[in-house]
């Protein structure tokens, strides 16, 4: 008893920074705003304090130029779930970073078969058949997409509900936030994290980017 008394009293240092990159630490939307490390307050009848699900807040390092996170955001890119680019996987992803040949989305419309037949375990066939791939996932549905631009907080079920009510990806983007709330389905942290994301010209430069490179960004094929 007196051991669990003295532990809610203990607060520990959770870093505030990425012990990596250096960057500051970034709350997921939705969470707490305390550190993971630190203990709950209880509310006066006993369930935890700070939000409804009693859930501790998810950090995470904003750096978009961080390894890990360029790695994450290009593998959900050619992900089945997203544009699908078959036999591009997280491996042969890594090996396009570390050679310098993809760093984001746009740049696998860039790529030359020359290239892709020099990497490490692809042979000519392999690099044919990868190739057509991402070929074909220039025209995949607006919604897979959109999902695989890893904005956060747009999942594949939010990236088709949204595509329902517009005619392209560019409209989408310019509607703002009040308007995309009355969308259906379309939540405050959703319209937020679209209106920031766009918000970024880094971000409207890929968007310009994956059309210059025929990536599909209307809603109807």
């Amino acid at each position: 008893m007196f051991g669990n008394l003295m532990a809610r009293h203990v607060e520990l240092n959770a870093p505030e920074t990425c012990p990596e990159c250096g960057s500051q630490l970034a709350r997921d939307a939705g969470g707490r705003g305390e550190h993971p490390c630190k203990p709950r307050k209880e509310s006066k009848d006993g369930s935890p304090g700070g939000g409804s699900s009693g859930q501790p807040a998810i950090w995470h390092c904003p750096n978009p130029d961080f390894p890990p996170q360029v790695l994450k955001r290009v593998a959900l890119w050619a992900a089945p779930e997203a544009v699908d680019i078959a036999g591009c996987d997280a491996a042969l992803v890594a090996q396009l970073l570390q050679c310098g040949l993809v760093r984001d989305a746009a740049e696998f419309y860039r790529l030359k078969l020359a290239e892709i037949v020099l990497l490490e375990g692809v042979d000519e066939t392999k690099s044919r058949l990868l190739w057509d791939a991402i070929k074909a996932s220039k025209q995949r549905e607006a919604w897979r997409v959109l999902f695989g631009l890893h904005i956060p907080n747009i999942g594949a079920a939010g990236a088709r509900a949204l595509c329902e009510g517009v005619a392209s990806l560019e409209d989408l983007f310019a509607m703002g936030r009040e308007r995309l709330l009355r969308l259906e389905g379309v939540t405050e942290v959703m319209a937020r994290s679209l209106t920031q994301w766009f918000g970024d010209p880094v971000n409207r430069k890929l968007l310009k980017r994956l059309e210059k490179g025929g990536v599909n960004l209307k809603t109807a094929l």
